[in-house]
């Protein structure tokens, strides 16, 4: 992946760093001196390390502990398996379920409170969508969270209500902090669990770092800090790159944090902002309505002022933003902003605008002029069609999920999964930017084809791209004398493999820092 060099056969390392970059028969005779430790990898493929520049590593872990409702077929499978699980909860506990999608069901209907009441009045029952900006309760999580059946929506989400105004149970955005705040916080050693389990999956994967948001987890900066520099003391070798809630920005000054503070495993970089939700749940902000919902385009989550004054403290404060947007409307409120309030020209430390799924013609060319880098997650082609389409209607296709328009535009992208809204494997991403299809859909041409990326354009989103996106090119993305010894080794190399074969290629080895992270063949 280094554009001096399209590829070697040997790679030399001392103390955590790349030495030299050759052929096996140069470094035999140039650095094979006895007490030199030889690694035959036996013809694999050798990478840069693998980055996942957007997930949520503490939930990720911490939903695995949770009933996972992903899969189900119907509204009515779904209830089956609660009231299951309610027989055998004791009464007053939670029952907290994740990752329902009622766009997989044949009727596409979300369960209404009273259906849930159904399933139990001795428990209050709190799910959230796969993609975590929408969720449905019964009357008694209404009631423990102390919002009860009657509320005023807030100011930054709201309640779904039947035509007569009644609360349907759903609930949208941040009108879910109550019940999240209602809900038994984990404890500390479940959360240093909830991590751990996480990046030991994340190694196995091939991933030696990821860019991370977690304070919706860990509940404060200091925990969170204290747990992540905690893996390298546990003998866990993986890097980490800390996106911080806005909320927390108070707290990250108090503690003399900015951009960059850290080491070479644990660092903080942009502050993270919400301008809108998710096409899923209908509330990521579109400049025109939903096609299958013309009563509504989705909302911002910020009036214009409001994430102004949100990106000008963090600037204050020494930090980059990095800002969800899904929907054009959105992307184009984080531009204008953007365009007033414009990062320091010296600093290294990037904005993001992080997903960037629908956008229009204008937008790009204003996009190509500013300096930033689009955090995607090209996974979400293969969740999201086709049922995205009847959402957006035809004429919006053409510039949502565009990643290669992007690129063509002279953005640079990094690549993350998202997990765990999205599964964490990068083969898996991988392959959507590649097929921008699901892989059970073959032969399937793919959904707007002409946003596919090449198999090269697609392993720099995870190498190249995520270093740039932290400010680290000069220390990771490609296999060059001087930067860090990480390395992602495949039992095979992508660019030569059918599309729908890239799934079946192993991870044999994970290198962090020079030192064996993962071993899948303990062969090499």
């Amino acid at each position: 992946m280094d554009a001096r060099r399209e590829s070697a056969e040997a790679v030399y390392v001392e103390n955590g760093r790349i030495v030299d970059v050759g052929t096996s028969q140069d470094f035999l005779l140039h650095w094979g001196r006895a007490d030199v430790r030889r690694v035959d990898w036996q013809g694999a493929t050798v990478y840069p390390g693998w980055v996942d520049s957007h997930v949520h590593l503490a939930a990720y872990g911490m939903l695995r502990h949770r009933l996972d409702l992903n899969g189900t077929k119907s509204k009515g499978e779904m209830l089956c398996l609660l009231r299951e699980i309610a027989a055998r909860t004791p009464e007053g506990e939670w029952i907290v379920g994740v990752n329902w999608d009622e766009n997989q069901w044949a009727e596409r209907e979300v369960p209404h409170r009273e259906e849930l009441d159904a399933v139990s009045l001795r428990h209050p029952v709190f799910l959230t969508r796969i993609c975590h900006h929408a969720h449905v309760a019964n009357t008694v999580a209404f009631r423990v969270a102390g919002v009860g059946l009657e509320p005023d929506d807030p100011e930054e989400g709201k309640y779904g209500r039947d035509p007569d105004g009644k609360i349907n149970g759903m609930i949208y955005e941040n009108a879910s902090r109550p019940f999240f705040a209602a809900i038994p916080e984990p404890t500390a050693e479940q959360k240093r669990s909830y991590i751990r389990e996480a990046v030991k999956e994340a190694l196995a994967l091939g991933l030696t770092a990821a860019h991370t948001e977690d304070l919706r987890v860990m509940g404060s900066v200091r925990e969170l800090l204290r747990e992540y520099r905690g893996l390298v003391e546990a003998g866990v070798w993986f890097r980490t790159h800390h996106l911080l809630y806005h909320p927390h920005l108070d707290e990250a000054v108090e503690l003399g944090l900015q951009a960059g503070t850290g080491d070479e495993w644990t660092d903080v970089g942009a502050v993270k902002i919400f301008a809108d939700g998710a096409i899923g749940a209908r509330t990521a902000w579109l400049s025109e309505p939903y096609a299958d919902a013309p009563e509504t385009a989705g909302e911002p989550v910020h009036s214009d002022d409001e994430l102004a004054g949100w990106v000008s403290r963090a600037r204050e404060a020494g930090f980059p933003v990095a800002i969800h947007a899904i929907g054009d409307r959105a992307a184009e409120q984080v531009i204008n902003t953007w365009e007033r309030h414009p990062s320091p020209k010296e600093t290294r430390y990037r904005d993001r605008l992080i997903h960037v799924q629908v956008l229009r013609p204008d937008l790009l060319a204003r996009m190509s002029e500013l300096s930033f880098v689009a955090d995607i997650q090209p996974r979400f082609v293969a969740s999201d069609f086709p049922w995205v389409q009847d959402r957006l209607g035809t004429e919006r296709l053409p510039y949502a999920y565009a990643w290669k328009s992007l690129l063509d535009a002279g953005v640079v992208c990094a690549g993350g999964s998202d997990a765990p809204i999205e599964p964490l494997n990068p083969l898996l991403g991988i392959h959507a930017a590649v097929t921008r299809r699901h892989p059970e859909e073959f032969p399937h041409p793919g959904y707007g084809p002409e946003q596919r990326l090449t198999v090269k354009e697609a392993l720099r989103l995870w190498t190249a791209g995520s270093a740039y996106a932290e400010g680290k090119e000069m220390e990771r993305g490609s296999i060059t004398p001087g930067k860090w010894a990480d390395f992602t080794v495949l039992d095979r190399t992508l660019s030569d493999t059918e599309p729908d074969e890239i799934l079946q290629a192993r991870v044999i080895m994970t290198v962090v820092n020079g030192k064996v992270a993962y071993q899948g063949n303990k062969d090499v």
